[in-house]
C-alpha cells in the first residue's frame, strides 16, 4: 500500500474532496430540515400521549406505547430520509478515499464480507441468524489478498408462552471484520481473544480459561505483555506456537495499542481474520453538523487506514513461511 500521511490526505482533501463535499453540504441541509420536522412531529405525538396518560390515569401505558411507536417509526423514517444522502457520501467521498489509499482496491458501499467467511474464522462460537453490513473493501495489497467491511452479526432467541411467541435479537459482533491471505495452509485453528477473564479475576480467571474446552486447547506463550492482553486457544499446541512467533506477538500487541480497542484474531486454513468491535457505524456522514469540516473526512481516513494497515501491522506481505510443523520441520515466521 502506498505510504499516505495525514498531510498527504489534507492536500487530497483540499484539491479533490472539497468540491464534492460542498455539493453534499447542500444535500445535508435539506436532509437535516426533514429530520428536524420528523423529530418535531414525533415529539408532539409523544407529548400528546403523555398528556392523555396523565388525564386518564393510564399509569404510564400510553407513554410506553407512544415511546415504542415513536422509536420504531422514527428509526425507519430516519433511515429512509437519510439513505440517499448516505449513499452519495459513500460513493462520492469514501470511495475516493479508498482509491487515494490504494488505487488497486475496490469499494462497494452496500457490500459486506460473506457469511461463509465470517463463520469460517471460528472467532465466534455462535453462528449468526442474521448478518448485516456495508462498506466492503477488497483487492490486493502487495502480494496479499484482503477484504473487510462493517458487520453486525446477531442470533435470535425465541420464547413461547400462552400469549404467543416472542423473538429477541442478540449481538454476536458489531464492528470491523477483516480477512486476508496468510499464504500458508494450517491444519488446525488458532484463535486469539481478548483476555477478559484473567484481567478481571486473576489466577481464578486463568483457571476458567483452561476449562473452556469448546475453544480447543489453552495455549500458554512466553511473551508476558501478550499474555496480559490475550488468551489463545488452538487445536494443536505446536502449530499455534509456530503461528504466533515472537515477532508476530509483538506486532499484535502493537496493533492492539494502536486501535485502543479489544482485538480478536484467528488463523484458519490459509487465512488470518481480525475483528475489531465498534459501537458506531463506520463511514457514516454527519447530519447535524457541517460536512465540509475536515474532521468529518479525517475520521473516515483514519478508520480506513487502520483496516488497510493490518497488512503492514502483521507483516502479511513477508513471504517467509516454509512448511507447517504438522508436515515436518519448519522455519520462518512473521
Amino acid at each position: 500500500m502506498p505510504e499516505r500521511s495525514l498531510s498527504d490526505f489534507a492536500h487530497f482533501y483540499a484539491t479533490d474532496l472539497v468540491k464534492e463535499l460542498k455539493r453534499l453540504e447542500v444535500v445535508r441541509k435539506a436532509v437535516m430540515r426533514r429530520v428536524i420536522i420528523l423529530i418535531a412531529v414525533l415529539g408532539a405525538i409523544f407529548a400528546t400521549a403523555a398528556a392523555v396518560d396523565i388525564v386518564w390515569r393510564g399509569f404510564g401505558w400510553f407513554i410506553v406505547v407512544a415511546a415504542t411507536m415513536c422509536l420504531g417509526i422514527g428509526s425507519f423514517l430516519y433511515r429512509y430520509l437519510t439513505s440517499d444522502y448516505v449513499f452519495q457520501f459513500k460513493t462520492g467521498i469514501v470511495g475516493k478515499i479508498v482509491s487515494f489509499l490504494d488505487p488497486g482496491l475496490q469499494y462497494e458501499p452496500n457490500g459486506l464480507v460473506d457469511r461463509v467467511v465470517f463463520v469460517s474464522s471460528r472467532i465466534f462460537e455462535r453462528n449468526p441468524d442474521r448478518l448485516r453490513g456495508d462498506d466492503h473493501v477488497f483487492g490486493k495489497i502487495g502480494e496479499t489478498r484482503i477484504e473487510f467491511s462493517g458487520l453486525h452479526a446477531e442470533y435470535k432467541e425465541e420464547t413461547y408462552s400462552s400469549r404467543g411467541s416472542r423473538r429477541k435479537w442478540h449481538t454476536i459482533f458489531k464492528g470491523l471484520f477483516f480477512a486476508a491471505d496468510f499464504n500458508k495452509k494450517f491444519y488446525g485453528k488458532t484463535v486469539v481473544l481478548p483476555d477478559t477473564a484473567e484481567k478481571l479475576f486473576g489466577h481464578f480467571g486463568a483457571a476458567l480459561q483452561s476449562l473452556n474446552k469448546s475453544r480447543g486447547e489453552l495455549v500458554k506463550l512466553e511473551d508476558p505483555e501478550f499474555e496480559k492482553l490475550f488468551v489463545v486457544y488452538g487445536d494443536d499446541q505446536i502449530e499455534s506456537r509456530y503461528v504466533l512467533s515472537t515477532s508476530l506477538m509483538e506486532r499484535i500487541v502493537a496493533f492492539r495499542k494502536k486501535t485502543n480497542r479489544p482485538v480478536y484474531l484467528s488463523f484458519v486454513g490459509s487465512q488470518v481474520f481480525v475483528a475489531v468491535p465498534y459501537r458506531k457505524a463506520l463511514f457514516q456522514p454527519t447530519v447535524f453538523s457541517r460536512l465540509t469540516d475536515f474532521k468529518v473526512v479525517e475520521g473516515c481516513f483514519e478508520d480506513l487506514e487502520l483496516a488497510l494497515g493490518i497488512v503492514d501491522d502483521l507483516n502479511l506481505n513477508t513471504r517467509v513461511w516454509t512448511r507447517s510443523p504438522a508436515a515436518g520441520p519448519a522455519t520462518g515466521g512473521v
